[in-house]
């Protein structure tokens, strides 16, 4: 089995989501004149409530949620609502949605949503910088692009080596059990919501987001300098996590080890594993386009077409120094959040849970004391004591019984079953599972739990079920994702 190499492959999808199928005139930048007089805009199409509320739904499953931050959300949209004013007739509206991410990076739904990490009000330094993102990530909108996430494909495969592992391991050491339990960190989250692109369509995006953002009256500078602070954040967000990234890479290259003949289902998921990582590496060593060249082309061409404005106007930083040193407290209530989830990544040896306690107390702290992304911290805190109790209710207090984002809701129900509480966790699996189109993590919960109880019909449309909607998934379907029990498929 060829050797995993997923450090590099997570290294290779960084700062911008971006996406594929765009609808141009041409496919290229023009060589002289800016490319907002050449580009055709499709015909604008009227999403319903629910297919925005899919799109919404798309990336809660892959997430741990909204940061509910009015003011920077609030400023934000303003931002955006700039920069479609000066759109060409028939643009789409759109609107801001802040993510609890410490990742650099934002996604655009071709619905109207642009999805923005709350770590862009940490790491960008004027309106101007925040300006260029949101207009890239809204040019995709307005070009109606569909977003095609690479790791799509590799996420049921992940999960399920995850399940062998961790199954197969009667010692199981410190390595495998963390990075057997990393869904839901930062790291796995960000990589797993940055969708496809090639170079053509990330250039237009560029092109067209800073052609908008100068139209709306903002610094063109600002898109070289995002460049400059996001590669920067980028790879400090690298450093912190290489351990993480190290971990998992190692947890999986040891799945590729022969099985024994009398295992063909479960070397037959190894192979279909590599075959798809494979495809993943080849469409990125044919697609990806290094962030440094997009910097220095997006400068030639501000410095070709902006000069002007480049030399005789001053960046917007007043505004946004002014907006997030009101919400300081709470930013910095997510950086300890963060910092706490990073901590967690380490070996148990170096952590003092005791100190981690404490900060994750502090992030629950005033204004974000039931946020997503300060009580999952907490709630992952308490997990590594062995308090799973404390673990469910830190989870509880999230949000105001809404269905919350699909890794916290499968992490509560995991841990209820632990402490017993069966039922009511198979219920609100089955309430989740109808409001996340049926996940696979849903049926790999449920169908265990259906199968002992010895509820035929209800097994069987379980399977059927799962089995309809992740055809090469059919060992994780069953429930029969441990190699012993591969073998009697």
């Amino acid at each position: 089995m060829k050797k995993l190499g997923l450090a590099a492959l997570l290294g290779a999808l960084a700062l911008t989501g971006c996406v594929k199928d765009m609808q141009l005139l041409s496919d290229s930048v023009p060589t002289t004149g800016k490319l907002i007089d050449t580009v055709s805009i499709p015909v604008p199409k009227s999403y319903t409530l629910q297919e925005i509320d899919s799109a919404k739904a798309s990336v809660m499953a892959k997430s741990i949620g909204e940061a509910p931050i009015d003011e920077l959300t609030q400023y934000a949209q303003g931002v955006l609502d700039k920069i479609i004013a000066v759109a060409p007739s028939g643009a789409p509206t759109a609107e801001i949605v802040l993510i609890g991410n410490s990742g650099p990076g934002a996604h655009a739904a071709r619905e109207g949503v642009v999805f923005l990490y709350h770590s862009a009000f940490e790491y960008l330094r004027s309106e101007d910088e925040l300006a260029f993102l949101i207009a890239h990530e809204y040019s995709h909108v307005l070009l109606q692009h569909t977003p095609d996430n690479l790791f799509s494909m590799l996420r049921p495969y992940l999960l399920t080596a995850a399940d062998v592992a961790v199954g197969t391991q009667t010692n199981q050491s410190d390595l495998l059990r963390k990075a057997g339990q990393m869904y839901g960190s930062d790291l796995i989250l960000r990589d797993l919501l940055l969708p496809n692109w090639d170079r053509s369509q990330e250039r237009i995006a560029d092109h067209l987001g800073l052609d908008l953002m100068v139209k709306a009256g903002y610094q063109p500078k600002g898109a070289s300098g995002y460049f400059e602070v996001a590669q920067e954040a980028e790879e400090k967000f690298d450093a912190n996590y290489q351990v993480t990234r190290n971990q998992l890479e190692l947890f999986l290259q040891a799945q590729f080890q022969p099985q024994g003949q009398d295992n063909a289902l479960l070397n037959h998921f190894l192979s279909e594993l590599g075959n798809a990582v494979d495809t993943i590496q080849q469409s990125l060593a044919a697609k990806h386009d290094d962030a440094d060249e997009r910097a220095e082309e997006i400068f030639a061409y501000g410095m070709r077409e902006y000069m002007p404005e480049r030399s005789n106007r001053m960046i917007h930083k007043e505004a946004f120094d002014s907006v997030v040193q009101r919400n300081k407290s709470t930013l910095e209530n997510y950086r300890i959040a963060g910092e706490v989830l990073q901590s967690l990544q380490r070996d148990d040896s170096e952590i003092d849970l005791s100190d981690l306690e404490n900060d994750a107390r502090k992030a629950v702290t005033g204004s974000t004391a039931n946020h997503p992304y300060t009580r999952w911290a907490f709630a992952k805190v308490r997990e590594r004591q062995g308090d799973l109790s404390k673990a469910a209710q830190n989870i509880d207090l999230i949000g105001n019984g809404e269905i919350l984002a699909l890794p916290v809701e499968m992490k509560r129900a995991e841990i209820l079953k632990t402490l017993g509480k069966v039922k009511p966790a198979f219920e609100r699996v089955e309430h989740v599972a109808t409001y996340y189109d049926w996940p696979l993590e849903a049926y790999r919960f449920m169908y265990p739990i259906v199968k002992a109880s010895g509820n035929k019909v209800r097994e069987n449309e379980l399977l059927i079920g799962c089995v309809t909607r992740y055809p090469q998934q059919r060992a994780m379907c069953a429930g029969q994702s441990v190699a012993g029990q591969m073998v009697g498929m």
